[in-house]
């Protein structure tokens, strides 16, 4: 069984409108929030980092609880932070993953030294393998932002990104020069063993499919198709996955809910 968590947050800023996914969903996912967390604008990155600690302490917290009944957590979230909540809930029941699957159009792999934009939205997989470097003259909120949610360092080599086509020139260099596999979607079955188990992180915007998912936050041509991914989603359901993320579409813009309904489907293949 699954166990079906919602997170209506964006780098710490309140998104209630991912909760109509309960609207059109097949079963209920349970809401994790912070009630007294309602500002739906913050602009201090410190202020988001502080909350996103708490945010994902707490979905470390069910990922425990899903794990100890034996269930699997499937997660959407405002945005790609949710792995290291999910990633730390595993590696405090003792289920460490032996491969991180994460597909997206971007490499998430920026830290304050090469980031040009400060987007604190381009950093999630830097600091899921401990690239935590301070902001000049700043308190080191990262590494506060870590040890709230009690992550551990993941692996660089056993991580496999997919279809990240849409990378900054210092972002593709410390890609380049790390050990993270990087490989197109036809690819991933060559890196991937039914002796190990998984942990797949979905961001929706690796799909390349502005027609039938409008909503799609940021969308990179030269991607896989919905197709595709539901393709590999059937080939990865005959393998061992311990939990699911998925960085969610623009909910503002979604609404007819055609985006969210394609991504339930998606996620429906993975059952």
């Amino acid at each position: 069984m699954n166990t079906h968590l919602l997170i209506p947050f964006l780098t710490g800023q309140r998104r209630d409108g991912l909760g109509r996914v309960n609207d059109v969903s097949t079963h209920p996912w349970e809401i994790v929030t912070i009630p007294e967390f309602q500002e739906a604008s913050i602009t201090d990155a410190n202020e988001k980092l502080d909350r996103m600690g708490h945010i994902y302490a707490s979905l470390s917290n069910r990922v425990q609880q899903a794990i100890k009944m034996g269930e699997k957590p499937v997660c959407i979230a405002g945005d790609c932070f949710a792995t290291l909540g999910v990633l730390a809930g595993l590696q405090k029941v003792g289920k460490q993953p032996d491969r991180i699957l994460w597909l997206d159009a971007h490499g998430d792999f920026h830290t304050w030294a090469t980031t040009q934009t400060k987007y604190l939205g381009g950093m999630p997989l830097a600091m899921l393998v401990g690239k935590l470097d301070r902001r000049k003259d700043c308190r080191n909120s990262v590494g506060a932002f870590i040890e709230k949610i009690g992550v551990a360092p993941y692996p660089e080599e056993r991580i496999i990104l997919s279809d990240a086509r849409d990378l900054d020139p210092r972002e593709k260099e410390a890609l380049e020069s790390s050990r993270i596999l990087t490989c197109k979607i036809d690819d991933i079955h060559r890196y991937l063993s039914p002796n190990e188990n998984i942990y797949l992180h979905f961001d929706t915007d690796v799909i390349d499919d502005s027609t039938d998912l409008p909503a799609l936050k940021y969308h990179v041509g030269q991607g896989p198709s919905a197709k595709e991914i539901s393709s590999l989603f059937k080939y990865l359901r005959q393998l061992e996955l311990l939990a699911v993320s998925v960085s969610a579409w623009h909910e503002e813009e979604d609404a007819d809910n055609k985006t969210a309904v394609a991504c339930l489907n998606l996620l429906k293949e993975l059952e």
